[in-house]
């Protein structure tokens, strides 16, 4: 080991060599006794060797020895190891060797009898003061703490008559918590005669200078002061960071503590005290302050009195008043014990903490680590653990925790509210993973083990992955086995159906007429009332069309968390209010909110709902690619399985943002998804088959779509849904009629939507007037078309507003107004570049016999002009000017005003105008 920091130290350890050599000896102020006094692995050992070098270059002898403490009940073992080092003939060391066995087999006899071994002590003492007499000498012990009782008396013997021999004792010690044998120790080293030399830990600027020796300037820059705090400045575990730096290839931009580091950390405590080693164990543990309340007995003495003899010198450092000096020191202390150690340990504060009435949650972080739960608080502590960490928003520990409650509890109706509980953190984090405790909660609610309270989130669970019939039993059961005069319960049952309704309208659950216990008790009436809230609002903006809703949302927002399942569906249902009633500039902000308040806690499943949520706020504004990649990131939170039937929104996203976007392949395989069957029965499945039949649409299977949009028409009938806010099927089925040829029957069934459609349908207002126009002729098509795009400006829907543009710059191209039909045109292109879709095609093209496209590239092949012409021809009739044409062909401006009179005059005509007419339809 380096000595740095060490300079002044071993100077003033020379400075002792010079009062030897000294003429006539020392003086007899000078102290004999010198000790290098240091925590454990603070460099006392080097620190003695590199003084040992200077002692014999300097000519003065040197014995030395060093004490462990194996050997410290071994009599005169560190005395044996300096005549061992010391320069003497075979006759004197023979004597001496006597004298030690003699000593060692009287000590042993003795039995605290000291009295006795004195000659034998004044004659060792004598022989190292008459190695004294030979030449200047340093007696070095190193570790003398350790040093067996025997030896200290010879030490002792030879301190006190070493008067003006040349004679030095250096001793190291480490601060302990108390004295092997503290009389002969405080004896031995008695002020009056004693020099001491102090090893603080190092500094910043040591621990940088250590690692720039073994890892280079640049990168000691970059760790020292992180390793500085790992470390505290013990240049032992400095040195095996540096270790494991290189041993991970030196390339990390922070200290690595691996392998190294670990044995240093161990290699310390096993040298420091049993004290130390036991309290850093209990530290690593419980991760508690070094005087709090738990760790005097788990270490097994009276009174905390008695550690405030660990400090930084007595534990090498690590140990301070907070604790463990580093979580990297915690983590090598609990990799050197054994499980059953640490298990022991986690067992005794977990039973501390709860006699001293702690709270579960703390008490808890210690149950998860132990053996077994065979006591009856156990796992009742751990299910209050569990549930109150639900309520901070720590999932995943709570998860942790019932998890272990679930594994060992006995009690039936117990482990019930365990699974139930359970079942509630695990939805959270991923639905998927809740399904295997819904059978077990199932049953224990029909043992009656589980009341309403405890079985309504799993009961939702059960609606979310489709499993609708053991939904339905256990209302039913839970029904008849509640309390008519229990409003609590009537309440829980009462929420339950509620959102039962509104997830599968089609299921019907008997009731019982219990809604009068709730309706005579005004608590649960307003409990009702607060929990259903999410379901009112949403009814009132799709059955009524009321816009008061809207504000209703916003002040249910402003109040909410998402904190538990009733929160997170009732966030749920207001921003879905907002997107029905077509405020999608407040729903994408309050998405925003939401999404951030979720983020923060972690919990993919509430995350995944708020983003499919903004997925379809982006593809209603138009947004399309927005609305892929948000649908995309929700899909990615969860599995396919895990989402359960709620998978039908983000899937009906997607899939109508890539149809929109003409991304055929991965529409194709959205399809390919698989969707549970209960989706279907479910608002989540009108939303798919609506995409689906609009994708079959684009796909040019108008029977196909047709097929899904009558399906809607039906679900939504038989469930009395038949609201167009919700999904405008007959809209969407006239226009796959229209593209059959149904003429007829598309216009009544646009027609009959047009009647039912509210004020405040603005949105599906206009799209039915866009396929009504696609039914008409002549100026009623124009004028309804107009009336759509204003329409469609005020809502925001930029995609459609697109289609309907188009559709009206092939209505005034018919009509002939080229100018106006040039102007939608154009703007329609700037719209479908901004929403990302390459090209249009209008909605009447395919409905009418062979009309001409004017958003697209499609050019009419006209008698007498070639496919050039014809293609200019066509250009020229939709609106297009000289240079638009040029661009779109390629060629120079004044080649196609070349064209463009070849064509009049082939086709004798004279303005765009007669050359619209010319090429209209049917002409």
């Amino acid at each position: 080991m380096t000595l740095t920091e060490r300079g002044p130290q071993l100077d003033d350890l020379t400075d002792r060599l010079g009062d030897l050599l000294r003429p006539g000896g020392p003086s007899a102020a000078t102290p004999p006794v010198t000790a290098v006094s240091g925590p454990v692995g603070a460099g006392k050992t080097s620190l003695l060797h590199a003084f040992a070098r200077r002692a014999v270059e300097s000519g003065v002898g040197f014995v030395g020895a060093s004490a462990s403490r194996a050997e410290r009940t071994v009599p005169l073992e560190v005395v044996r190891q300096l005549v061992r080092t010391a320069t003497l003939d075979d006759e004197t060391r023979d004597r001496i060797g006597r004298l030690i066995d003699q000593g060692a087999i009287a000590w042993t006899e003795a039995d605290e009898d000291e009295e006795r071994l004195a000659p034998i002590i004044a004659a060792l003492g004598g022989e190292l003061l008459e190695l004294a007499g030979r030449q200047p000498l340093v007696i070095a012990i190193d570790d003398v703490h350790h040093a067996d009782v025997p030896s200290l008396r010879c030490l002792d013997y030879a301190a006190r008559r070493v008067a003006g021999l040349p004679l030095l004792i250096v001793l190291s010690e480490s601060p302990r918590t108390g004295p092997w044998h503290p009389t002969v120790y405080a004896e031995l080293l008695q002020p009056a005669r004693l020099h001491r030399v102090r090893l603080p830990l190092l500094s910043r600027d040591g621990t940088y200078r250590v690692l720039a020796d073994r890892l280079g300037a640049p990168v000691a820059r970059t760790i020292t002061e992180e390793a500085h705090r790992i470390s505290g400045g013990n240049p032992l575990l400095v040195q095996a960071l540096a270790d494991d730096h290189l041993a991970a290839g030196g390339r990390a931009d922070r200290p690595v503590a691996a392998e190294a580091f670990r044995e240093a950390v161990l290699s310390c405590l096993y040298r420091c005290d049993r004290l130390v080693l036991e309290a850093a164990r209990a530290l690593a543990v419980t991760e508690e302050p070094l005087h709090g309340p738990l760790l005097s007995h788990l270490v097994g003495v009276r009174s905390e009195w008695n550690l405030r003899a660990i400090d930084a010198s007595t534990s090498a450092g690590l140990i301070t008043e907070d604790g463990l000096c580093h979580p990297a020191v915690g983590q090598a202390v609990l990799d050197g014990m054994t499980a059953e150690e640490r298990a022991r340990l986690h067992r005794a504060a977990a039973c501390l903490l709860h006699s001293d009435g702690a709270p579960p949650v703390r008490v808890a972080a210690h149950l998860v680590r132990t053996d077994a739960l065979n006591e009856p608080w156990m796992a009742q502590t751990l299910l209050d653990a569990g549930e109150q960490s639900m309520l901070d928003g720590e999932v995943d520990t709570a998860r942790r925790f019932l998890r272990r409650a679930n594994r060992d509890c006995v009690d039936e109706c117990l482990r019930a509210r365990i699974r139930s509980a359970l079942a509630r953190a695990e939805w959270r984090l991923d639905p998927q993973a809740a399904v295997p405790h819904l059978l077990g909660v199932a049953t224990a609610v029909q043992a009656g083990h589980l009341g309403s309270r405890q079985a309504a989130g799993p009961i939702q669970y059960l609606l979310w992955h489709g499993q609708i019939d053991r939904a339905v039993e256990l209302v039913r059961h839970l029904d008849r086995r509640a309390d008519s005069d229990d409003p609590r319960s009537a309440a829980e049952l009462l929420i339950t159906r509620g959102w039962m309704a509104t997830l599968y309208p089609g299921v019907a659950v008997c009731d019982r007429g219990r809604p009068h216990v709730a309706g005579r008790d005004p608590l649960t009436l307003a409990r009702v009332k607060r929990r259903l809230r999410g379901v009112t609002l949403l009814g009132s903006v799709l059955e009524r069309g009321d816009t008061g809703a809207v504000e209703d949302a916003e002040r249910a927002l402003a109040t909410l968390g998402l904190d538990d399942e009733a929160s997170m569906w009732t966030a749920v249902c207001a921003v879905t209010a907002m997107i029905y009633a077509d405020r999608l500039d407040l729903a994408g902000d309050w998405c925003e909110r939401l999404e951030r308040a979720a983020a923060t806690r972690g919990h993919p499943t509430p995350t995944a709902m708020i983003a499919a949520l903004a997925a379809v706020v982006a593809g209603r504004r138009g947004e399309l690619t927005r609305a892929r990649d948000l649908a995309e990131g929700a899909l990615d939170r969860l599995s396919p399985k895990g989402w359960g039937v709620v998978v039908g929104l983000p899937l009906a996203v997607r899939l109508g943002a890539l149809t929109g976007l003409q991304e055929w392949d991965e529409a194709a395989a959205c399809l390919r998804v698989p969707v549970p069957q209960a989706l279907f029965e479910t608002p989540f499945g009108l939303h798919y088959l609506h995409a689906r039949g609009a994708h079959a649409l684009a796909s040019g299977s108008p029977d196909t779509a047709l097929a899904d949009f009558q399906l809607c028409g039906q679900l939504m009938t038989s469930w009395r849904l038949d609201l167009p806010a919700l999904v405008p099927w007959r809209t969407e089925s006239a226009r796959a009629l229209l593209l059959m040829g149904r003429r007829q029957q598309a216009e009544r069934l646009v027609r009959e939507q047009l009647r039912l459609l509210r004020p405040m349908h603005v949105r599906y207002r206009a799209g039915a007037l866009r396929v009504l126009a696609a039914t008409e002729d002549g100026p009623e098509r124009v004028r309804h078309l107009r009336t759509a795009v204003r329409l469609l400006r005020q809502c925001g829907d930029r995609m459609t507003l697109a289609h309907t543009l188009t559709d009206l710059g092939q209505a005034y191209q018919q009509a002939g107004d080229l100018r106006q039909a040039r102007d939608a045109s154009r703007a329609a292109r700037t719209l479908a570049q901004e929403c990302g879709v390459p090209v249009l095609r209008a909605a009447a093209s395919a409905a009418r016999d062979g009309s001409v496209d004017p958003g697209g590239e499609a050019a009419l092949l006209v008698t007498g002009l070639s496919e050039a012409e014809s293609r200019v021809a066509t250009l020229a009739a939709q609106g297009h000017t000289n240079r638009e044409i040029a661009e779109r062909m390629f060629l120079t401006v004044s080649a196609i005003e070349q064209r463009l009179t070849r064509i009049y005059r082939k086709l004798d005509v004279h303005s765009r105008s007669e050359l619209a007419a010319r090429l209209r339809p049917g002409r």
